[in-house]
């Protein structure tokens, strides 16, 4: 069976009988237990002419709370743009936005602050990247997850003098 995306990037899946062989558009492969065989070569294009629908956990271990966010992103003409609802443990809703500069690089997508500053890179030559970012005294640290593209998810652990929370996030396209 063959699926086809009309925007972004397509993937293919063929049943293997105990399991399913995904391949990506860029000629990496997973097997059925989804272990990484190859790597990615996902580009910042990849990302771009379409809206990623987002959800989201916050995990703060300092006051035993959890948060959802739902909401939507775009990457357009270089910028990551993030809007959403954050719904608190008691039930109190906020809207959410956010943005960062998105640069593609040797590497794969340099990402920024909206001020310019560094935040971390993106190694798309590999399903599993990851990468830190240290804002005294406190540290960020994100795993990255492309084996289910064009689903990806990202896994961020921030602990630090007053901050232990983890941000659980699933990217999935939506149909324009």
């Amino acid at each position: 069976m063959i699926e086809t995306r009309p925007i972004c990037a397509m993937t293919a899946s063929k049943s293997l009988g105990r399991g399913t062989l995904k391949i990506l558009r860029e000629g990496g492969q997973v097997n059925s237990q989804g272990n990484q065989q190859r790597s990615a070569s996902l580009k910042l294009e990849d990302f771009t002419g379409c809206i990623w629908g987002i959800s989201r956990q916050i995990i703060d271990h300092t006051q035993d709370a959890k948060l959802t966010f739902t909401g939507r992103c775009e990457v357009l003409n270089g910028w990551y743009h993030e809007t959403g609802q954050l719904m608190f443990s008691d039930g109190k809703i906020l809207s959410s936005t956010r943005r960062y500069r998105w640069n593609a690089c040797a590497g794969g997508v340099d990402v920024h602050f909206e001020d310019g500053r560094f935040f971390h890179l993106i190694d798309l030559s590999t399903l599993a990247p990851k990468a830190t970012h240290f804002c005294d005294p406190d540290d960020y640290a994100v795993s990255y997850d492309f084996i289910q593209w064009p689903v990806w998810a990202t896994l961020w652990s921030v602990t630090g003098a007053r901050k232990n929370y983890e941000i659980h996030s699933r990217y999935r396209k939506l149909t324009l």
